[in-house]
C-alpha cells in the first residue's frame, strides 16, 4: 500500500510540473528587419553637374538640381528599391550595379552609365558619378562626365 501511495504521489507531482506553462521570457523574439525603418515616402534633393566635352575641351555644364518625393520598399532578403533602383544593403552601406541610361532633351542625346553608392542613416545620402557620350541633331558630339549627390529626408 505504501508503494501505491508513493507512486500515486509521484505521478501527481510529475503531472503537476508537466502542466505548468513557460514564462514569457522563454518565448523566442522574432528579429525585426532593420530595413523596415527606411520603407515609405521620402523627400529627395539632388545637386551637382555634368560637364560636356568636345575634342577634349569643356563646352559647358548641365546642372543637376532636382527635388521631389521618392518611395522606398524592400526587396528580397537584403535589398531596398529606392526610386525604382535596387540597392544591396550591407550594414549602413548601399550599393548597386552600374546603370546605363539614355536621355534625349532639346535635341541632345546622352548615352551614359551611372555609378551609385549610398549610406543609410536618419538621412540617406547617395554619391553618383556619370560617364558617357552625347550627340546633337546638328552633328556635334563628345563625352561627358560629372557627379551629383542625392539626399533623402523624411
Amino acid at each position: 500500500m505504501k508503494k501505491l501511495k508513493f507512486l500515486t504521489l509521484l505521478l501527481v507531482g510529475v503531472s503537476f510540473f508537466s502542466l505548468q506553462s513557460c514564462s514569457k521570457d522563454d518565448v523566442p523574439q522574432v528579429a525585426q528587419d532593420p530595413r523596415d525603418q527606411y520603407v515609405g515616402a521620402w523627400n529627395s534633393i539632388s545637386s551637382g553637374s555634368l560637364t560636356l566635352f568636345q575634342n577634349g575641351q569643356s563646352i559647358g555644364t548641365i546642372p543637376v538640381n532636382e527635388n521631389g518625393p521618392i518611395t522606398i520598399s524592400k526587396s528580397g532578403s537584403n535589398s531596398l528599391i529606392i526610386g525604382g533602383k535596387t540597392y544591396t544593403v550591407n550594414g549602413s552601406n548601399l550599393t548597386s550595379p552600374p546603370t546605363p541610361f539614355t536621355e534625349n532633351a532639346n535635341g541632345v542625346v546622352i548615352v551614359a552609365t551611372e555609378n551609385s553608392n549610398g549610406t543609410l542613416g536618419s538621412n540617406i545620402i547617395f554619391n553618383n558619378t556619370v560617364t558617357g557620350t552625347w550627340n546633337s541633331t546638328n552633328g556635334a558630339s563628345g563625352n561627358l562626365s560629372g557627379s551629383y549627390v542625392i539626399t533623402l529626408t523624411r
